[in-house]
């Protein structure tokens, strides 16, 4: 009988110990940046600016109806552009994006039509986006155009 007893009480602590040895599991991953980036980016149109300013001030043109809607993935997507005033198609005209770090905070922008591309320093979070970028002078076709662009919504 004590054998017996010895031996329950062996294979209790065996049993404790295999179960306290599975750790607590359940822990989620850590979430991905670029994925949450890409959800608050392409969650909604983002319209009407408070802010557009180039290093030389306010730009010229009414940008009050400038709208700019992403769509994609965290692997990239294309945007669509409205209300691009007359003569700045150098600055907005619709095309593809991709993330350029692993964090989010640079948006690498590309015109439908062109091989260059234009890295943006982005901030994004819900219900707000800034967005800053310099427009060279070689395809700035306007006066006034080339330098650096901030938009925020």
């Amino acid at each position: 009988m004590k054998r017996l007893s010895n031996l329950l009480a062996a294979l209790v602590f065996a049993s404790l110990v295999i179960f306290m040895s599975c750790g607590g599991g359940g822990d989620d991953p850590a979430p991905d940046p670029l994925e949450e980036v890409a959800t608050d980016l392409t969650a909604s149109a983002w319209a009407q600016p408070s802010t557009v300013q180039t290093d030389g001030g306010t730009p010229d043109g009414d940008w009050s109806g400038f709208s700019i809607t992403f769509s994609g993935s965290k692997d990239g997507g294309s945007y669509t552009v409205s209300g691009v005033p007359d003569g700045f198609s150098d600055v907005w005209s619709n095309g593809t994006w991709s993330f350029g770090n692993t964090s989010g905070s640079v948006i690498t922008k590309t015109h439908t039509g062109s091989s260059e591309s234009t890295d943006m320093s982005a901030t994004v979070s819900e219900g707000s986006l800034s967005l800053t970028f310099d427009v060279d002078e070689p395809t700035a076709r306007t006066n006034g155009i080339a330098g650096e662009w901030t938009f925020v919504f």
